[in-house]
């Protein structure tokens, strides 16, 4: 009885862990992106988008109904002040930030090493 209890007790601990879930092996690293934003004075929230499509890049304010329902489906909302962390792979990404009040953005290339957390601050 209590040799069942202790096996039943290991399988448990091993679903449960790192191994089982495949972890451990991946080069992910952590990309963490703080909103600077200011918009006449005040602090204001930003959408933030890591690798967006490339005609993202050439919007220009104020967006249209299309863009605005894009970037809704896309981005995260860094409230004012605030920061976000993201799991990203290894290597080159762009990061999307838009003034959430003013709707102008930054394109911010990052650079991201494996199992490493990068900090980008924003502005846009």
């Amino acid at each position: 009885m209590v040799r069942s209890l202790l096996m039943m007790a290991m399988a448990f601990a091993l679903m449960s862990g790192e191994l089982f879930a495949g972890g451990g092996g991946k080069s992910n690293g952590t990309l963490v992106v703080t909103n600077a934003a200011v918009d006449m004075g005040v602090p204001v929230s930003v959408a933030i988008v890591v690798d967006p499509p490339a005609a993202w890049a050439t919007w220009v304010a104020p967006f249209t109904a299309a863009q605005k329902a894009q970037l809704t489906k896309r981005a995260t909302i860094v409230t004012a002040s605030g920061s976000q962390s993201f799991s990203v792979k290894k290597g080159a990404h762009k990061v999307l930030a838009v003034n959430t009040s003013s709707e102008a953005f930054t394109l911010t290339d990052v650079m991201i090493a494996s199992k490493q957390t990068t900090a980008v601050t924003v502005d846009p």
